[in-house]
C-alpha cells in the first residue's frame, strides 16, 4: 500500500476476510513481481513506480522480520536458532535474525526500488531514513492480552499487530506526526513510503493448539484487529 491508499470498504465480513488474504499472499506475490519489473527496468511505467518510493514501513512476521525478534532479546527461547547457522549462511554468510538460510521477500523488494535493506525497528542505532522493519517473527493479529487471559503464553511471541502499530506511531511522533491533522513534516515523511503489509495471522491459529478457545472467536477477533490496522493505514495515506 503506497501513501495514494484507495478507499477500502471494511463493512462486511467477506470484505475483511478477502482483505486478510491479501495482505497475507497477494501483498508477498503481486508485489513481488511489480518489484521485479522495476529491478528489470522491462518499462518506462515500471521505472517511474520505482522512483516514486524512497523508504519502506514493513509489517507481519517471520515472513518479514529482519531482526527485531532477536535484537533485543525479544523473542522466546525456543527461537534463538535463528541467531545461529545455517540461517543466513547463503548470503549474508553470517545469521542476521532473518527466519531464512538468505533473504526474504522484503529484502528482494528493498533491492529492486534501489533502498537499503530495512534495519529492525528495536535497533535504534540504524539509519532509518529510507524505512522500518517493524514485523516480528511468531507475532500475532490479536493483541498478546487475548492468550495472556487464555493461559496461552507459554514461549509465545508477545509481540502483535498492535505493537508493531506503536512502534511505529512512536516513529512517526519523532518526526513531527501527531493528532488528527498531518503536518507538512508528516507528509514529506509519508508521501514517498510503501506500506508493506506482510503474512500475519497464522500464529494465532498456531497458538492454539491444544487449547479450548473457539477458533471462530479467534477469527473474528483478528479480523477486528486488522481492520483497525487497515483504518491506521488510511489514515496515514490521506
Amino acid at each position: 500500500m503506497a501513501s495514494s491508499c484507495p478507499s477500502l470498504s471494511l463493512s462486511s465480513p467477506q470484505t475483511l476476510t478477502a482483505l486478510i488474504f491479501f495482505i497475507s499472499f497477494a501483498s508477498h506475490l503481486s508485489l513481488l513481481t511489480a518489484a521485479t519489473t522495476i529491478a528489470t527496468g522491462s518499462s518506462k511505467t515500471s521505472k517511474t513506480i520505482g522512483s516514486r518510493f524512497t523508504k519502506i514501513y514493513a509489517f507481519g512476521d517471520s515472513f518479514t522480520d529482519t531482526g527485531n525478534t532477536r535484537s533485543a532479546s525479544t523473542g522466546p527461547t525456543s527461537f534463538d536458532h535463528v541467531s545461529q547457522l545455517p540461517y543466513g549462511i547463503t548470503f549474508f554468510h553470517h545469521p542476521t535474525n532473518r527466519y531464512s538460510d538468505g533473504r526474504l521477500v522484503i529484502d528482494f523488494l528493498a533491492e529492486a526500488l534501489s533502498l537499503p535493506y530495512l534495519p529492525p525497528y528495536i535497533n535504534r542505532k540504524a539509519d532509518t531514513s529510507h524505512g522500518v522493519n517493524f514485523a516480528v517473527a511468531g507475532s500475532t493479529a490479536i493483541d498478546h492480552d487475548f492468550f495472556v487471559r487464555n493461559n496461552l503464553t507459554l514461549n509465545r511471541t508477545p509481540q502483535s499487530l498492535h505493537t508493531q502499530l506503536t512502534w511505529f506511531n512512536e516513529l512517526l511522533e519523532g518526526h513531527g506526526c501527531g493528532g488528527s491533522t498531518l503536518s507538512a513534516q508528516c507528509r514529506a515523511e509519508l508521501g514517498e513510503a510503501l506500506f508493506w503489509v506482510g503474512e500475519i495471522g497464522a500464529n494465532d491459529y498456531a497458538y492454539l493448539f491444544g487449547s479450548t478457545v473457539s477458533q471462530t472467536l479467534v477469527q473474528d477477533l483478528a479480523i477486528n484487529s486488522v481492520t483497525r490496522f487497515l483504518q491506521v493505514c488510511r489514515w496515514c495515506c490521506r
